[in-house]
């Protein structure tokens, strides 16, 4: 039992060492400052609070088989073109993207040194 114990320590600070080592990452702490950035952004924000708006309605008049969700999809489409050419907004998706790779890069360590210890 001691040695479960002794076990189970180790497995806590090496995951804890892996959630700093993530936090303390180039990607994450890029990910945060655009994230700040455009939640201070208030034409970005607008744009996309209105895009998902417009999709809630979309979807519900689809669902009550009302054709004018055609119109708000071709609304949706505009409003999305112009959040995608926003160059506040770019960069955002540049920064996630580097950011999910480096949790994926961690999920994949993660998850071989469990099947290491793990495998039948």
């Amino acid at each position: 039992m001691v040695t479960r114990r002794g076990n189970s320590k180790v497995i806590d600070s090496s995951i804890e060492c892996l959630f700093n080592s993530i936090n303390n990452s180039k990607e994450y702490k890029e990910y945060l400052s655009i994230t700040e950035k455009l939640n201070n952004n208030k034409e970005i924000m607008n744009l996309i609070n209105e895009i998902k708006t417009l999709e809630k309605e979309a979807t519900k008049l689809e669902y009550n088989g009302d054709d004018k969700y055609k119109e708000i999809d071709n609304i949706i489409e505009e409003k999305t073109k112009e959040l995608n050419n926003n160059s506040s907004y770019k960069d955002y998706l540049t920064k996630l993207k580097n950011f999910n790779n480096t949790l994926l890069a961690s999920s994949s360590m993660l998850e071989e040194y469990i099947d290491s210890k793990v495998s039948i």
